[in-house]
């Protein structure tokens, strides 16, 4: 298991959205109402405050200190928004941060090492965890039916084994 980071994405910057320096952030997780104002966020490491959120088509459009045009704005397309990590909100039993996943062991439900969770992808059905292992790279779909059991004490996440079998297109 990995160590935990000392701040957690919440959000991605999208795109820009009008002259004045607001963005579009996509939320990695939770409702719109997530990221109100003066919440204080980190991105590309410089500290912003939130400012004018409002809802729009699914995404959050809001202003950053110090993001003043659209120009400014631009240059922040596809960086995540973070917060520390002591101030993440609780998350319910059976629901994980990506960061508490990358780095497991993956095994099948016989127990037998299939590698590890390389990464997490969001999608907009489910998430999918990227396995590396001997035999190259699986993508499995964060679902019950893939996803049997996960043990963050123990380092491990069991996955059935038809969901870390290789793709065939031919057969």
């Amino acid at each position: 298991m990995t160590k935990p980071p000392g701040r957690v994405r919440v959000a991605r910057v999208t795109r820009a959205h009008g002259l004045r320096g607001e963005v579009a952030v996509e939320l990695l997780g939770g409702g719109l109402d997530r990221l109100p104002e003066g919440t204080e966020v980190f991105l590309d490491g410089a500290p912003r405050v939130i400012r004018e959120p409002r809802p729009a088509g699914g995404h959050l459009l809001c202003r950053l200190s110090g993001v003043e045009d659209r120009t400014a704005a631009l240059g922040l397309v596809g960086g995540y928004l973070e917060v520390p990590i002591d101030s993440v909100r609780p998350l319910p039993k059976g629901e994980y941060f990506h960061f508490q996943l990358v780095g497991l062991r993956v095994v099948d439900e016989r127990g037998v090492d299939r590698g590890v969770v390389a990464d997490v992808q969001p999608y907009p059905a489910n998430d999918v965890l990227v396995v590396s292992g001997t035999e190259g790279e699986s993508l499995v779909p964060a679902i019950r039916a893939a996803v049997l059991n996960v043990d963050l004490e123990a380092g491990r996440l069991t996955v059935a084994g038809p969901f870390l079998e290789p793709w065939d297109d031919e057969g």
